[in-house]
């Protein structure tokens, strides 16, 4: 059961990473790398608060589990810093190499929070 999990994790992940390319904007006239496509960034968004939302659940129900309370505690920077690493994407003064790798980090990031939630059961979360 385990695997399955962590292949429909994977492949979600992959999925978000590389995105269809149907939804890839096209460079600006500037010659700028292209964005993150909206989809991409809804996803990962939902990806993220829904981890958060679910591990924080999990935690009020068992509100014995101080170290499941710190967790929920801690993991709300991950939706925070996915919206900094769009920022970095959409600021116009940023380099593509500045943009190219905030991507990389929210892609990163995004996948995380994919592979956390399929982790949840192992907590004892449901």
């Amino acid at each position: 059961m385990g695997r399955v999990v962590a292949r429909v994790a994977l492949a979600a992940a992959i999925a978000l990473t590389w995105g269809c390319k149907s939804e890839r904007r096209d460079a600006p006239a500037g010659g700028r790398a292209p964005a993150m496509t909206v989809a991409e960034r809804q996803r990962g968004e939902d990806a993220c608060t829904s981890y958060v939302k679910q591990l924080c659940a999990c935690a009020a129900a068992r509100p014995d589990d101080a170290a499941l309370a710190e967790r929920c505690e801690l993991k709300h920077a991950k939706p925070e810093a996915l919206a900094l690493l769009v920022q970095v994407d959409d600021d116009p003064s940023a380099s593509d190499d500045s943009r190219l790798r905030a991507q990389i980090e929210a892609r990163k990031l995004i996948a995380k929070c994919i592979q956390e939630t399929a982790q949840l059961p192992t907590l004892g979360c449901r």
